[in-house]
């Protein structure tokens, strides 16, 4: 196995940043080369085919993009002949279920509706596509094929089943053998041999709350096509050099636009319109939650968008979206917006080369934003995840076997390595440790006798300070203070006391002890002292008079009481009540 096969295992190796992108009608085939920007795309190439054999239409496109200048060797396809629905499946989005499972959850259901779609696509619809009937013509020639209308004197068994519809309508003058022809041809652009059925799943999640997300069935957008069809296109790309990785339906896959993304509007619908096929989408939440295929003419058109848009309100939507294929939509959002009395918005399209349904299926196989709202039916068929596969197994573990001897024998000689480097490391800063703390030990001690010595200055200092503030503040303070207590006592003695005696006490303040003739003398100069010292902020307490034999015998009143600074009694705590 070479380094190039082995390469195409890498993730990175599959991510492609362009690709070329086609679409039918069943009628003409255009193709674009579509590059990714950043988070947006861009139109390098492109050219349109209307060659009657979609082979030899696939050989012009590839043609014209390498003489452009396409170097690439990839490319996908939106055809009607794909369809794409809503489901409801027993399967959470975040579920592992195998892909051989989901190919069966999804084929069920999309089997009968993919067998409908095929009709769609008659002998009749194509004659008329090509403009070789009218609806009128379409229709008499299937009334007559069904015996519904016929010669009045033919029996039932000349006229009912036993003619083909191309046969009916040559033999009815409508058409000549060779439009029958080219129309046959043109059928094989849409239809396969064979009943087997592609399939191909997108997770749609539901908001928190909803119906679907509490009744274990869950929303999936699917996509279908036959077999048979799908291998025959992949064949025609492959006889060019390129390979054919995805199959979209031709509508809807204009969903992954960035002006339905959830950031950007609530509730929407887009309609998207082609000349025989019209899509209606709602996308809520980034998430699509409804989508309606009518069958349209372009002279119908108009109708089939209109039925659209009913059947799938209401609820009424934020916003309407139309997008339709290039030389469609001339006209069209003005008459929607008249009929609907709402504006319709159209999609923009790149450079007028890929209509928004190619976009869509760009962002989908560059995996942009968005790519979720639509879905792909792989051509290779559901693959398993690049990691189960047993190719990459089997490479993963002689890589891991081959990594693992290296590694081991690249950690024993790393390990060595550092070993010995970090002894060495060890050695050296286990020195310079050393010398570190002896050098830090010898700072210490000198800082510890520098706060010895600090300390003690300290001391000295406070020692200092105290007898400066005794001798500046406290002894001037204190001797105005006894002047002053003097003064006022000296003015408020009456004649008949006398002042016995002044102490003061760290405990009780100034005790005053004086005798006084009459009882009356006293009060009075308890009163007079005690208004001049206020002033000062003393407080006279504690007063008892007495009767008391004085000087010479004389009979008066001893007068006791303390004088307390005002501070000392606020400072003081209350005594507790017994």
């Amino acid at each position: 196995m070479s380094l190039k096969s082995l390469a195409q295992f890498s993730p990175f190796a599959r991510r492609a940043t362009s690709i070329l992108v086609c679409e039918t009608d069943g009628f003409t085939l255009r193709g674009a080369v579509i590059s990714r920007v950043g988070d947006d795309l861009a139109v390098s190439f492109s050219a349109r085919s209307e060659a009657l054999e979609f082979k030899a239409a696939v050989t012009e496109i590839i043609a014209s993009v390498r003489k452009q200048g396409w170097s690439g060797k990839t490319a996908v396809l939106l055809t009607p002949g794909a369809l794409s629905t809503l489901v409801e499946l027993p399967v959470a989005p975040n579920s592992k279920r195998p892909p051989e499972q989901m190919l069966e959850l999804v084929r069920w259901e999309l089997e009968p509706l993919l067998m409908q779609h095929t009709t769609l696509w008659s002998v009749g619809r194509i004659l008329v596509g090509l403009g070789y009937l009218t609806e009128a013509q379409a229709t008499e020639v299937l009334d007559r094929q069904q015996g519904r209308k016929g010669a009045e004197d033919a029996s039932a068994l000349e006229v009912y089943s036993f003619k083909r519809y191309g046969e009916m309508a040559i033999e009815m003058g409508f058409i000549n053998h060779r439009q029958m022809e080219e129309c046959l041809t043109r059928q094989a652009w849409l239809q396969g041999s064979g009943e087997d059925v592609a399939c191909g799943w997108s997770a749609q999640p539901a908001p928190v709350g909803t119906e679907a997300a509490e009744s274990g069935h869950y929303p999936w957008l699917v996509s279908g096509v036959n077999q048979g069809m799908m291998q025959q296109w992949a064949a025609a790309f492959a006889a060019s050099g390129v390979v054919l990785e995805h199959l979209y339906p031709l509508v809807g896959c204009a969903a992954t636009s960035p002006e339905l993304a959830p950031s950007e509007a609530g509730d929407v619908l887009l309609i998207e319109a082609h000349a025989g096929l019209v899509a209606g989408v709602r996308v809520n939440a980034g998430s699509v939650v409804a989508i309606n295929l009518q069958q349209s003419t372009l002279k119908d058109t108009i109708d089939a968008c209109l039925e659209a848009y009913h059947v799938l309100t209401p609820p009424e939507v934020k916003t309407i979206w139309l997008a339709s294929a290039i030389g469609e939509s001339d006209g069209l959002e003005i008459s929607l917006t008249s009929m609907l009395g709402r504006p319709v918005n159209p999609l923009e399209i790149v450079k007028g080369d890929a209509t928004p349904g190619m976009l869509g299926a760009a962002r989908n196989a560059l995996a942009l934003a968005g790519a979720g709202r639509s879905c792909a039916v792989s051509v290779q068929g559901a693959k398993l995840p690049l990691w189960q596969s047993i190719e990459f197994r089997a490479i993963a573990a002689g890589l891991l076997l081959v990594i693992a001897v290296g590694a081991a024998e690249a950690v024993l000689q790393l390990r060595q390595n550092l070993a010995q480097a970090e002894a060495e490391r060890v050695g050296k800063a286990a020195a310079v440790m050393d010398e570190a703390v002896g050098k830090v030990q010898v700072r210490i001690d000198e800082i510890k006798k520098l706060k010895d010595e600090l300390k003690a200055k300290n001391e000295t200092l406070d020692k200092l300070q105290k007898r400066i503030d005794l001798l500046a503040i406290d002894v001037p303070k204190r001797t105005a203070l006894v002047q002053s207590l003097l003064a006022d006592l000296s003015s408020t003695v009456p004649e008949d006391m006398v002042i016995d005696r002044i102490e003061e006490t760290p405990k009780d303040g100034f005790r005053v002890s004086a005798w006084s003739l009459t009882e009356k003398s006293a009060q009075q100069f308890v009163k007079a002292f005690q208004s001049a010292m206020e002033s000062l902020g003393f407080k006279v307490m504690d007063v008892t008079v007495s009767s008391q034999t004085g000087r010479l015998s004389l009979q008066g009143y001893a007068l006791r009481f303390r004088l307390v600074n005002q501070q000392d009694l606020v400072a003081a705590p209350t005594p507790a009540k017994k």
